[in-house]
Formats: structure tokens, C-alpha cells, sequence
């Protein structure tokens, strides 16, 4: 096998330009294969953590009867009980209170149907919430006759800051209820329904407006290590068992989000299955061609001696390290691709309107995603090495004296 070993090896240097292009072949499209990757990670990465930090939270306490987040229906009756559960949890950063229906929104100008959500502007803070305010400012936590709504909804109501606004929804019991709030700030949350749909006001506002009382519509959770956030849900949820309130992430409030992430893993994974085909055929390619070359020389080590099977696992063994060259090439150059477009951003401002309704923003970051490289490189290592079976096994066919004869 030693001997095997360095034959392949030297060969592998004899044939300086066959090497170079099988090389070259597999670490561009490895490379490939990790930056496509690694902008997907990043993607769907950066979309989540919008999702988690404006909309959802990475967990949610809700009624039983909310089945996503345009669900508003049912309330939490008993909010203490759930505060010291929450409170004797360690793995529990911290929590928001909110409130949250369905109004109508009006200016002199226009009305627009809207969502109206009630929170504490402290307690969001608090659990990494954020609020992307492009123009004016956040109320303060007492500040209850003030609002904050999309910059979107604005133009649409024709209001400018300073301005009133009309807020009227249903209250528990059924009754119309309305009052005035200044506006004093507009948020740009980058879904174009979420920013000309949302209203946002005091926690005490939204309960005084809904006729709460001491009643909430969820619990916005963040824990401490994101890893932990399977095993806090199962211990959650088996807490809350026998009570009418459910335990939700983002994935679960946000149903079709979910599904649109895995759809775009399975548009990847065939992207991706294209371009290893390509890289494969353009191996096998390299390696046909190398066996016409080689002729002469497959038949003399033939007439010499060799096994068929030697000559077989001679060219598999060159295939091996040319591959394994190819990898280690291949992933300095993915890697690469991704760390310095992962600190500089790709601006897809172009296709801005697209990537913003899908809340990544107009920066995309690649990152490494580990996780796959191993994939990648046993699926490079073991195509490779399957298809150099047909040009070994045709050089292992070949007639000593009639080998010998080609020029």
C-alpha cells in the first residue's frame, strides 16, 4: 500500500496541470457550496433574530385559544401565578407584559383597520426587544395618552408628529370604546403589513383601552442561553399543564415564516445539488481525459506485472489526494468568502423591498455554518472517489500490447 501510495503521490506532481485543474475544480465549487451556504445561514439567521426582537420574543405565553400572532383572542386571568413561575426559573432573563386586538385607527384624513398592542417600553427592553423608531421618539412607560404607529400608517392617515390620533377598539365586554393619543414617534419594522398595521401604546393605555383590568394577552419570555430555550419550553409547558395557557416560540406564532424557511432549505439543497453535479462531471472529465493520455504508460505497468486491481487503486488513491487537496483548498476559500463578507455585509439594496418584507434587512452577513462543512466534505470526498471507479476500471480493461501501441 506504501508503495502504492508514493507512485500516486508522484504522479500527482509528474502530471503538474491535470493535478492543478481537478484541484482547482473541486475547491471552487466547494468553496461554492460553503459561501451559498453560509449567505443562507446568515439570512435566515438575521431574520430570526428580527422576528424574535420586534415581533414574537423567543418565547411566548399565551391563552390556549391563540393559535398565532394575528389571533388575539383570550386573555391570561391569573398573571401572577405566571410572573412567579417565571421569577423562580433561572434560566429566565427576564419577561414583558403585553396586551394586544383588533381597532380602527383614524385621522381627519383617512381610517385604517389596525393591530393595537400595549407595552411597557422597560420590560421590552429588558428581554432585547427592540424598537426600530425612525422619526420622532418612544413614549415613556407613564406617558398614556401617547402612540407610537408605522411610518407607513402615517403617511396613509396623512398625520405628522404632535398630531392626534383616534384609537377605538372592543373591549372585552364587547363595547366600543375610543380615545385621543398624540402621536409622538414612527417605527419601521420592514414587513410592509406589520408597518401599516401597527399601533403601539402604553402598557396601562392598551389595558384602560381593552378593559383588561389586571388581565394580560401574553408573557414575552427571553432566556438566558438560547440553547436552553427547548429544555425552558418542555419545563414551561409541563408547568402550565391543567391551566388554559399554552407555551410558544416564534416558529409557532409565525406558521407560514417557519414553512417559508424550510422551503428555502429545500431551494438550497438543490442549488447546491446542481453545483456538486457540476463539479463532479468536470472530475470526471479531468480524469477520462488523463486515462487517454496515460495509455501507454497503464498499458507497460501491465505488461510489467501489475495487477488490474493495483492499477485500480493506484488511480483511486491519486483521486483521494487530489480530492483531499482540492478540499482543504476549497474550504480556505469558502471560509475566507464568508468571514470577510460576514464583517463587511453583501448590500442587497437593489432588492430591497423583497428582503425587507422578509425582515432580514438590507445587509445580508454570511456565517460559517459548521454544521454543514463536514457534510460537504464527506459528499465531495465519497462522489469523487465513487465516479473514479469507471476510468480505473476501463484503464485495468486495457490490452497490454495494444496500449503500448498508442501514441
Amino acid at each position: 500500500m506504501t508503495s502504492i501510495l508514493m507512485l500516486a503521490y508522484r504522479n500527482i506532481l509528474r502530471h503538474k496541470k491535470r493535478s492543478f485543474i481537478i484541484v482547482a475544480a473541486i475547491a471552487i465549487g466547494l468553496g461554492a457550496i460553503l459561501f451559498l451556504r453560509g449567505f443562507a445561514s446568515g439570512a435566515q439567521r438575521q431574520m430570526i433574530d428580527n422576528i424574535v426582537s420586534v415581533i414574537t420574543s423567543e418565547i411566548s405565553i399565551v391563552h390556549k385559544s391563540m393559535e398565532n400572532i394575528y389571533n388575539t383572542n383570550g386573555t391570561i386571568k391569573d398573571p401572577e401565578s405566571v410572573r412567579r413561575l417565571l421569577r423562580e426559573d433561572p434560566r429566565v432573563a427576564g419577561f414583558a407584559e403585553e396586551v394586544f386586538g383588533s381597532g380602527i385607527i383614524s385621522s381627519p384624513q383617512a381610517s385604517i383597520m389596525t393591530f393595537v398592542s400595549g407595552v411597557d417600553p422597560g420590560q421590552e427592553t429588558a428581554i432585547g426587544s427592540r424598537f426600530p423608531i425612525v422619526s420622532g421618539r418612544l413614549y415613556a412607560s407613564e406617558e398614556e395618552h401617547s402612540v407610537v404607529i408605522g411610518e407607513k400608517m402615517r403617511k396613509i392617515l396623512g398625520v405628522e408628529l404632535g398630531e392626534k390620533v383616534v384609537v377605538t377598539v372592543q373591549d372585552l365586554g364587547g363595547t366600543l370604546t375610543g380615545e385621543s393619543f398624540t402621536l409622538v414617534g414612527t417605527l419601521e419594522i420592514g414587513n410592509d403589513q406589520l408597518d401599516s398595521g401597527t399601533v403601539v401604546l402604553s402598557l396601562g393605555a392598551g389595558k384602560r383601552l381593552l378593559g383588561m383590568g389586571d388581565r394580560l394577552s401574553k408573557f414575552a419570555v427571553k432566556a438566558h442561553d438560547r440553547h436552553e430555550i427547548p429544555a425552558l419550553v418542555k419545563s414551561l409547558k409541563e408547568r402550565l399543564t391543567g391551566t388554559d395557557l399554552i407555551v410558544m416560540t416564534w416558529d409557532e406564532l409565525i406558521p407560514m415564516l417557519s414553512q417559508m424557511m424550510r422551503f428555502q432549505d429545500g431551494m438550497i439543497f438543490i442549488l447546491l445539488l446542481i453545483v456538486l453535479s457540476v463539479v463532479t462531471a468536470g472530475v470526471l472529465n479531468t480524469l477520462l481525459m488523463s486515462i487517454i493520455e496515460r495509455t501507454r504508460e497503464f498499458g507497460l505497468m501491465l505488461a510489467l506485472g501489475v495487477k488490474p486491481f493495483q492499477v485500480v487503486l493506484l488511480l483511486i488513491v491519486e483521486t483521494l489526494l487530489l480530492s483531499l487537496m482540492g478540499v482543504v483548498v476549497g474550504i480556505s476559500l469558502g471560509t475566507l468568502a464568508i468571514l470577510y463578507f460576514g464583517h463587511v455585509g453583501i448590500d442587497l439594496t437593489r432588492f430591497l423591498s423583497t428582503f425587507s418584507n422578509l425582515l432580514v434587512g438590507s445587509h445580508v452577513y454570511p456565517r460559517v455554518d459548521w454544521s454543514y462543512v463536514g457534510i460537504f466534505v464527506m459528499v465531495v470526498l465519497v462522489a469523487n472517489i465513487f465516479i473514479a471507479f469507471y476510468p480505473a476500471w476501463r484503464a485495468s480493461r486495457l490490452q497490454p500490447v495494444v496500449a503500448m501501441r498508442q501514441v
